[in-house]
């Protein structure tokens, strides 16, 4: 009487749980394996980059309106350009330690590497502009930084490129 109670007997039944019994250490090296949703931590907002190109020449002497402000400290350093013109803009969100290429001028390119948001509001960003080597700076929010260089377009034209770092984060709202 190999029957016991509703069953075969032990030696039958452990072949029945034999597939379980193999799956059981994979089972529990898969539940291991799983990434552990609490541990983890929030992944850390990027930034909104804007890059504004500005076109310098010394041929005329039209100033937008809009970069009068930016002539003005330009001039201080390079007399000899008079005339201050926008060429393109563009805007593309980095996430902290990712980098993004802007297109600038006569296929030239702007490599912006967001290195780490600082305390304060302020972020730490790598720029490859072209002529001008690698710069590394850390800037406030919403403010543009411009800087020069020595690119000259085939019109005689300078290169200028004026760089913004604006927050992704939603701001909290006021209860």
């Amino acid at each position: 009487m190999d029957r016991v109670r509703g069953g075969t007997t032990g030696q039958k039944r452990s072949g029945l749980f034999l597939p379980t019994l193999v799956l059981l250490p994979y089972l529990g090296a898969a539940l291991l394996a799983r990434p552990q949703e609490k541990n983890r931590p929030a992944p850390e907002p990027g930034v909104k980059v804007s890059v504004l190109v500005i076109l310098a020449s010394d041929q005329h002497k039209d100033v937008d309106k809009r970069l009068q402000c930016v002539a003005r400290e330009v001039q201080k350093l390079h007399p000899h350009l008079t005339g201050f013109r926008p060429a393109r803009s563009n805007c593309k969100s980095i996430p902290v330690k990712g980098t993004e290429s802007f297109d600038l001028v006569e296929g030239q390119e702007l490599q912006v590497t967001v290195l780490k948001k600082c305390k304060e509001g302020k972020v730490q960003l790598k720029l490859k502009p072209p002529t001008l080597g690698e710069i590394t700076y850390t800037t406030c929010l919403n403010k543009f930084f411009p800087f020069c260089t020595s690119y000259q377009t085939k019109n005689r034209e300078i290169l200028i490129i004026a760089v913004q770092v604006q927050s992704c984060e939603k701001p909290k709202q006021r209860r």
